[in-house]
């Protein structure tokens, strides 16, 4: 990562204006809950068009998806503490080495469950009683968000290592893009829309599936290319970087901010 200031540090204006910097990190929070509660209210919404069975299905999926979830945000509060700590002891060396982890932990976590709930997934739903049509619809349901949830484990350890920066606009804007794809291409995927002309794969819940699916992939796109490649001029990210090196390229930087003189 790279970023240059052009006056003062984000930490630095932290510590200046203490009350102002705890709203600027509250309201972004308090936007991305609110999406993502959105998400849900909108997913529900679709998927009972399709029938109480339905979403009797995506019931029974409900405690695995919590569990991922219970993980990710538990995790992921633990790699914002430290990576704030350190950019607050400008201590840049750890706090890479924060980031660094925080990757490899989501890398394996996305491995271990995603190839759990292929493998095992099913007579996990019947563990908790899932019969019947109601097994298949949430089996349907559930194999393809397994296949699917690397991205949204990635991307959630993402949000928390900018958050540790500082920076909870960026992911806020990225998750309300999540959520606005999710919207369209859910009615495409779960429908057959034949009053615009037969548009839409008509998929039913596994369409439900695929459409968080790829709305969560292109949200790990766009987190992937601005962590990765993108210079950080225009979004003055805080001060450490994921060690990386491009093209042979040292991604390196100072952290201390340089003022013109």
């Amino acid at each position: 990562m790279q970023m240059q200031t052009k006056s003062k540090s984000r930490l630095k204006v932290f510590l200046d204006n203490p009350s102002k910097a705890l709203w600027s990190l509250a309201i972004p929070i308090m936007f991305g809950m609110g999406i993502q509660t959105l998400y849900s209210l909108v997913d529900m919404l679709f998927i009972g068009r399709l029938g109480g069975n339905a979403i009797t299905g995506i019931a029974f999926n409900m405690p695995l998806f919590f569990l991922v979830l219970g993980l990710t945000m538990g995790l992921g509060t633990g790699v914002t503490a430290a990576i704030a700590r350190f950019i607050g002891e400008d201590n840049k060396k750890q706090a890479d080495n924060c980031a660094e982890h925080a990757v490899f932990i989501a890398l394996i976590i996305s491995i271990t469950l995603s190839s759990v709930g292929l493998l095992f997934g099913k007579d996990i739903l019947s563990l908790f009683g899932a019969s019947g049509e109601i097994l298949n619809l949430g089996w349907e349901y559930l194999h393809v968000m397994c296949v699917g949830m690397p991205f949204m484990i990635f991307s959630g350890f993402f949000r928390s290592i900018l958050a540790g920066e500082g920076d909870m606009k960026f992911p806020m804007m990225v998750a309300g893009l999540g959520t606005i794809l999710n919207i369209i291409l859910d009615p495409i995927f779960i429908f057959e829309l034949e009053s615009y002309g037969n548009i839409g794969f008509g998929l039913g819940i596994s369409g439900a599936a695929m459409a968080t699916v790829i709305s969560q992939a292109i949200v790990f796109i766009v987190f992937i290319f601005m962590l990765f490649f993108k210079k950080f001029h225009s979004f003055k990210r805080a001060s450490f970087q994921v060690a990386m090196c491009l093209n042979g390229h040292d991604m390196s930087y100072d952290p201390k901010p340089k003022i013109d003189e």
